[in-house]
């Protein structure tokens, strides 16, 4: 299957932007169309509570107490656990991105606040991205949806490749924590594991998926053997679950693409 092809079968809107940082090679599909951003805002979000570890010397030691009310339904574990517990800031973050935990995003978004998360998105050049509101699977009015696109997650994620989102300490923190993200990545081949101890395999991912119940995302960054590259895919319109095996194709073909 090709490319196009899969654009044309797949139901509902999508949106692409991928770039071979390498090559310089582009694919854009409706890249500036805005989608609701699901869990793509966490990354904005990460990248707040980077910024302030690396400009104003936060101590990511610093803990915070979960309570009843802070508890959202969605992905994640807090939800399911003890109340009056205090969390670390560096664990809310790699719950935030590892699991998608809605709730350690919303005590981190109550902690760090929207309109920073918004600034350091202006700061990037993020035009089409914004935090709108916390975390909470309830009916919304479309203007308080966060919101992004794809071309803006792609950037996001080429700034974070080349070292550029506040430092490069802060990015080599990101790119290790959506290194370890646990759903499954839509974005390239699932790779053998490398052959011999201490060996690299093939490809490695660094992504952050995102899923409503008619929407399903993933945005990353590539690390293959041939070069790095970065993409997102957004969709939405069709159940989550079909968007996901569209969402399949179209990450591998985007990638044979790219990677030529």
């Amino acid at each position: 299957m090709t490319l196009s092809s899969e654009l044309a079968r797949i139901p509902g809107h999508v949106g692409l932007y991928a770039k071979n940082l390498d090559t310089q090679k582009i694919i854009a599909w409706h890249e500036s169309e805005v989608f609701a951003s699901a869990s793509l805002i966490k990354v904005p979000i990460l990248a707040e509570l980077f910024r302030r570890v690396e400009e104003e010397g936060l101590n990511l030691d610093e803990t915070l107490t979960l309570h009843q009310e802070d508890q959202v339904p969605g992905s994640g574990v807090l939800k399911d656990l003890t109340t009056g517990t205090r969390y670390p800031l560096r664990d809310l973050a790699t719950l935030m991105i590892t699991v998608s935990d809605n709730t350690a995003t919303n005590l981190l978004i109550d902690y760090l606040g929207i309109e920073p998360v918004n600034a350091l998105i202006r700061r990037l050049g993020l035009l089409h991205t914004a935090l709108e509101r916390r975390l909470e699977r309830v009916p919304v009015q479309r203007r308080l949806l966060n919101r992004t696109t794809a071309y803006d997650m792609t950037r996001l994620m080429e700034l974070i490749a080349q070292g550029q989102v506040i430092a490069v300490a802060a990015s080599s923190r990101m790119v290790d924590l959506l290194a370890r993200c646990q759903a499954p990545q839509a974005l390239a081949p699932f790779a053998r594991e490398a052959p011999y101890i201490g060996s690299l395999p093939p490809i490695r991912v660094a992504h952050k998926t995102g899923s409503l119940a008619q929407a399903r995302h993933d945005s990353g960054i590539i690390y293959t053997q041939k070069g790095v590259l970065v993409a997102t895919i957004m969709t939405e319109g069709a159940p989550e679950s079909v968007l996901q095996k569209h969402l399949y194709r179209i990450g591998r073909a985007l990638y044979s693409q790219l990677s030529r």
